[in-house]
Order: C-alpha cells, then sequence, then structure tokens
C-alpha cells in the first residue's frame, strides 16, 4: 500500500512510470465513480438513447452559432483564395482586368459614335425641312 510519502528513483522512467500507475491504482482503487452510479446520468443516458431512436439529434450549438461559424468559415476561404494565388494567376488576373477595361472602353466609344451619328442626321433632318419650309413660304 501507498505510505503517502514521495521517493524519487533515479532508475530507469519506465520503471518510475510503472511505480507511478501502480501507485495510482492503489489510490483509486478504494473510491468508486461517482458518475456511473448516478441515477441523473443513468436516465440522462437513457433519454438521449430513446431520442437517437427517434431520429432527433440533439444539436450541440445553436443556430447562431452554426451560421456565425459559416460566415467565419466563408471569410476564411475568400481571404485564403486572395492570398493563395500564384504569380501566374496574378498575372492572368491583372490581364483579365484590363481587357475588360477596354472593352468598356470600346463600348463607349461606339455609344459615342453613334450618338454623334444621330445629332449629324437630325441637323441635316432639320437643314432639309427647313429648307422645304422656305421653298413652300417663298412659292
Amino acid at each position: 500500500m501507498y505510505d503517502g510519502s514521495f521517493t524519487v528513483e533515479r532508475r530507469n522512467p519506465t520503471l518510475i512510470s510503472l511505480s507511478d500507475h501502480r501507485m495510482k491504482a492503489e489510490t483509486s482503487s478504494g473510491q468508486s465513480n461517482p458518475v456511473k452510479p448516478s441515477k441523473t446520468h443513468n436516465e440522462l443516458h437513457k433519454e438521449l438513447l430513446l431520442a437517437h431512436k427517434r431520429g432527433l439529434v440533439l444539436s450541440s450549438r445553436s443556430e447562431l452559432q452554426q451560421v456565425l461559424e459559416r460566415r467565419k468559415r466563408v471569410q476564411t476561404e475568400r481571404q485564403e483564395g486572395v492570398q493563395g494565388r500564384t504569380p501566374l494567376e496574378n498575372a492572368l488576373l491583372r490581364r483579365q482586368q484590363r481587357q475588360v477595361e477596354r472593352e468598356k472602353g470600346q463600348q463607349n466609344e461606339q455609344e459615342e459614335a453613334q450618338f454623334m451619328e444621330f445629332v449629324r442626321v437630325r441637323q441635316n433632318l432639320r437643314k432639309i425641312h427647313s429648307a422645304l419650309q422656305n421653298k413652300v413660304t417663298n412659292a
């Protein structure tokens, strides 16, 4: 039996650990497990088994916690996506952005050219209309 005194053995570490396990086994053998014979523990265990049989899974986290964790996971994935790009991916992304800007610029130029053509045609129609008006009033 363990007498309560502490002695340091400077032998093989495995021998020390074995003797420690023996001391723990001797001291704990007199005490019983306080959780196992508990009525509330047994009742909770039965309730969990019944819930499991019925298909009711008890969520360990609230819905709010789950949503917050999902948001955090999505945000970290986005950050990793930005930080985890290779130099080639960065170059391709810059090239794509420049190409999109060029396309927007060309589209704006085309729209402006169409507008200017519309203005010219309108001015020509005004001149023709005013010339016809002058002929009608002079005749």
